[in-house]
């Protein structure tokens, strides 16, 4: 006498392991099945859509413009907390001047080529996008912080921008890829066209307010971003 010691399911665990069809199977099988149950693995997989590499560009504008707007309503100087060049207690700047502007003409100078800069980065990602912007903003306002005169507030995401600027000129040559070379290539020659007179102008000594230090240090700035990021990995092909 022979006994069927295989292992048992609930009917619940027979429909979770293989579809609704299964959960009346719970007796002996005697043979093998014509139509053996195959197991359906409900999987949760978080894939967020394309568009979602973009949310970190729009979530920062919206926290500029939001400031900016509060700036304006309450009766207090936001810009206050923006960094002091040679002040080591305003060194929070670092992070807080880059969301604050001298006005809404400021920020809207602003956010046009950061909204399509930022983009363009994101598309690689939004971890390359935060890596990106961090060594730009650090750049741009620690050299802003110590070439600029004493006790001037060092305000605007222009810094950035022009990190932004910097890492795409330089971004073409780290990639052996030749259709990526091309894309890459019309992208900074569109930003050249584009913004070429103004970027170059800006990084240029000024006798009005304009930080051309954070400008200049936030080009430099985008220029390491891409060699760190993207040389790299071919130094370890070529290895």
């Amino acid at each position: 006498m022979s006994s069927d010691h295989s292992p048992r399911f609930s009917a619940e665990e027979s429909r979770l392991l293989f579809g609704p069809d299964s959960a009346d199977s719970g007796s002996p099988r005697s043979g093998r099945s014509a139509n053996p149950p195959v197991a359906h693995l409900n999987t949760t997989v978080d894939r967020p859509h394309l568009l979602s590499r973009f949310s970190p560009v729009l979530i920062v504008l919206a926290v500029m413009w939001v400031i900016e707007i509060v700036d304006t309503i309450l009766p207090v100087d936001l810009d206050a907390f923006s960094m002091q060049s040679w002040n080591p207690l305003s060194l929070y700047g670092l992070v807080t001047s880059p969301l604050l502007h001298s006005g809404f003409g400021h920020l809207l100078a602003n956010t046009f080529p950061f909204l399509v800069l930022g983009i363009v980065i994101a598309f690689e990602g939004r971890r390359r996008f935060w890596t990106v912007t961090g060594i730009t903003a650090l750049s741009s306002g620690l050299g802003a912080w110590l070439t600029t005169l004493p006790g001037q507030h060092i305000v605007g995401a222009s810094g950035i921008v022009f990190g932004f600027f910097g890492y795409l000129a330089l971004r073409t040559w780290f990639t052996d890829d030749l259709l990526r070379k091309i894309i890459y290539f019309a992208i900074g020659l569109f930003i050249f066209v584009t913004y070429g007179a103004s970027m170059i102008f800006g990084m240029l000594p000024q006798t009005n307010d304009i930080s051309w230090q954070g400008h200049l240090f936030g080009f430099a700035g985008g220029i390491v971003a891409a060699w760190w990021l993207h040389r790299r990995p071919e130094t370890q092909k070529s290895a």
